[in-house]
């Protein structure tokens, strides 16, 4: 069900030559001098961070069924509102892109929903200031009134959520009237890059298989179509179980002293058709498309699919988990996390520590270590995108 067409996905780079250069170096580093790093046996790691991702927000004006933090299960509904809305200042960010502006790491800013942030453009004008790459992931229900300042400080790509055609997505999204949104959103865009000439940002779909959409995976494919978008991204979603949870538990209390929490958000099992999902993906491999897409993780077999519901600790062969040596994750009150979606061992924070600093002290060594020792992944990123993605 993987993408017939991979080298395809990059096509829209050739249309933006600082990107081809910028991204190149990065792959570089990711996958020779951080493999590099990753032998050593104290968990350091000389090379700077070459991405930052920053959770800007726990705050959403949405509540999507299969999302970890505020779906059916979201681990943030056990959380004390004060700490949820415990922020970082904008003037720290603003900071921070100028401590790390000589290694011109990627920008990946998320949430939450970023817009709900108050001053996201003032950091991503910086970020844009200072040359480095970025990419905002968003439910686009905000795009509308937000396009000129996004298509004026020339994002690289803008992501957005897009689960079905107008019912299911609106139905999956947990509120009506957001599919027009989006559309609406998009347009806005894409007028402004239009009327400016330019290339970006790209529009890039992202799309998480459910129980509601599965069947309806080409159905999607032409909304993408209609609305223009340059590229798509289907995930098949992310889950766990007890069994793969409690294990998790045991590896980070035996290892790092903690007990996890943020598992429990993933606890679900989607119940998605499998035959419905073959099938949909059988129309798309049936026709050719005016955008370039990926499917994660690439699933080499169609018996893949069921194995992927059925078993959610089938890595599929993806690891070890490098990430840790490659990106820093930032959470919206300031702790520097090591993984993005677990961040329940804390390595630091960015109003009592330069982040330069917490990537080399001892309790992020700690991690790496642990998470090295422990053959490269531990039992809970089975199903990480991240892991399989890239």
């Amino acid at each position: 069900m993987h993408s017939q067409e991979p080298i395809h996905f990059l096509f829209p780079l050739f249309k933006t030559p600082h990107i081809i250069f910028r991204a190149s170096k990065a792959l570089y580093v990711k996958h020779v001098k951080t493999r590099k790093e990753y032998r050593k046996a104290d968990g350091s790691c000389e090379v700077p961070p070459q991405q930052i991702s920053v959770k800007i927000t726990n705050a959403c004006n949405l509540r999507c069924k299969t999302c970890g933090q505020w779906g059916e299960t979201g681990y943030n509904f056990d959380a004390k509102s004060s700490d949820l809305k415990k922020l970082v200042p904008v003037e720290k960010y603003i900071e921070l892109a100028d401590q790390v502006k000589p290694f011109a790491p990627i920008y990946y800013i998320w949430g939450g929903e970023p817009f709900m942030y108050p001053g996201l453009l003032d950091f991503t004008g910086r970020i844009k200031e200072n040359n480095s790459l970025l990419a905002v992931v968003t439910n686009a229900t905000m795009l509308e009134e937000n396009a000129k300042e996004i298509v004026d400080q020339k994002w690289e790509a803008l992501m957005f959520s897009l689960d079905g055609p107008e019912l299911i997505h609106d139905e999956i999204r947990g509120r009506k009237g957001t599919f027009q949104k989006v559309a609406a959103g998009i347009e806005a865009v894409r007028k402004l890059k239009r009327d400016q000439k330019s290339t970006l940002p790209w529009i890039m779909a992202l799309v998480t298989v459910s129980v509601d959409n599965a069947a309806w995976l080409d159905k999607i494919f032409e909304v993408g179509e209609q609305l223009n978008i340059d590229c798509m991204i289907v995930y098949y979603s992310w889950f766990t179980d007890e069994t793969i949870g409690n294990a998790h538990t045991h590896v980070m209390q035996k290892h790092l002293g903690i007990t996890p929490t943020k598992w429990r958000g993933y606890l679900f099992n989607h119940h998605v058709d499998t035959d419905a999902l073959q099938e949909s993906s059988q129309r798309i491999r049936g026709r050719k498309w005016a955008f370039p897409h990926l499917f994660i993780p690439d699933l080499k077999q169609e018996h893949d699919i069921v194995e992927y519901y059925k078993n959610p600790g089938n890595f599929f062969g993806y690891g070890p988990c490098i990430s840790p040596w490659f990106v820093a994750e930032v959470m919206p009150n300031g702790d520097v996390a090591p993984c993005r979606d677990y961040p329940d061992y804390i390595t630091g924070n960015l109003m009592e520590q330069s982040l330069l600093d917490i990537w080399n002290d001892e309790r992020y060594r700690k991690f790496r270590q642990a998470l090295k020792n422990n053959g490269g992944t531990f039992p809970i990123c089975a199903r990480c995108c991240g892991l399989m993605g890239w």
